[in-house]
């Protein structure tokens, strides 16, 4: 905390500035990008977070597209249990590696569901492996003991902390998800185009639906180490729903998603830095950036909605329509975001 204090002085740059009265003394005092940078568990956290973004950047616009939003809560919770077993056996630098092998096997099982299951049973299944994985973690924390407050960094994360080590485990593991998502980046916005068509061009919904879940598993279990497992489904659904507001065609709701993480990291890490009476956590600083940019975002499409008078719901946004589906689709809830309904 003495570090954080000290970091908060004002710089002699700032100082020669002789801001007015009218401006407040602690807005002098916030550090420049030169200090974010050459402070090293900062730096760190700044390195992880950029990365990061731009991992969710893509893979959060998939998310989005192809209505995956519950898988991926699903995955979040599933890798629970991988990350008490590595900190019990590893310690802190086997959480990643570990997590990342319960993450790929709750992916298969999401799969699987989804190629067997429609509708509600699929809901169903999808809950069946959230609640399952998740309440197999808690046993298991218990099981292990609290250690010295680890529930709350396993919960909460510890930005601040990362170490070379657990930076170079999750910058490996993000750069696996994001292989994943450009690697078929084509045939999943086709599958989430039209899956009638992507199935009569060859393309196995089944294989790219397991593709998709490995690389939301890499972003949570990437993220989960940083920001912690209850605040990193913020980050693989926060960057594209801002962006499938704001932009009309795929490539802007990519550009747009990963500059909503972009803002959020560099102003949540601004904010820890920043004089105030109590200490602000990075990661929740991070996360309330990103979830008020989304609000602005709604506000925003929402006003010039009404500029060009159209009612709610009187016409679909572009990037709407491209997201839809021309029929059932293999997520939780495939046909049922914008779009065509349901065929029974």
């Amino acid at each position: 905390m003495s570090a954080l204090i000290g970091l908060s002085g004002a710089t002699p740059a700032l100082r020669a500035l002789r801001l007015p009265a009218a401006v407040p003394e602690g807005l002098a005092s916030w550090p420049d990008l030169g200090e974010l940078v050459l402070t090293p568990y900062l730096l760190r956290a700044l390195v992880l977070m950029v990365v990061l973004s731009v991992t969710c950047g893509l893979v959060s616009a998939l998310v989005n597209l192809r209505c995956a939003e519950f898988q991926a809560e699903a995955l979040v919770h599933a890798v629970f249990p991988g990350i008490v077993a590595g900190l019990a056996w590893h310690g802190r630098s086997g959480i990643v590696p570990t997590a990342f092998v319960v993450g790929l096997g709750a992916a298969g099982a999401l799969t699987w569901i989804g190629a067997h299951r429609r509708g509600e049973s699929s809901e169903a299944g999808t809950a069946v492996v959230l609640t399952s994985f998740f309440s197999i973690g808690l046993v298991a924390l218990l099981r292990v003991g609290d250690r010295s407050g680890q529930l709350e960094a396993l919960m909460f994360g510890r930005l601040l902390e990362i170490t070379d080590e657990r930076l170079v485990q999750a910058l490996v593991t993000c750069g696996v998800g994001a292989l994943a998502a450009l690697l078929t980046w084509k045939e999943e916005v086709c599958l989430a185009f039209d899956v009638s068509a992507a199935r009569a061009s060859g393309l196995r919904p089944g294989w790219l639906d397991l593709v998709l879940n490995v690389a939301v598993a890499a972003v949570v279990v990437s993220g989960a180490s940083a920001v912690g497992t209850l605040l990193v489904i913020g980050y693989v659904v926060l960057p594209g729903a801002t962006g499938r507001l704001l932009a009309t065609s795929v490539r802007g709701i990519v550009l747009v998603a990963v500059a909503t993480g972009l803002l959020g990291a560099v102003v949540g890490l601004a904010l820890v830095t920043a004089p105030t009476a109590r200490p602000v956590s990075p990661q929740a600083a991070i996360i309330l950036v990103m979830a008020l940019g989304l609000i602005s975002a709604a506000l925003w499409s929402r006003w010039v909605r009404r500029w060009r008078g159209q009612r709610p719901g009187q016409a679909a946004r572009p990037a709407e329509v491209a997201g839809s589906f021309a029929g059932r689709g293999s997520g939780p809830a495939d046909a049922r975001c914008v779009g065509p309904r349901r065929r029974g």
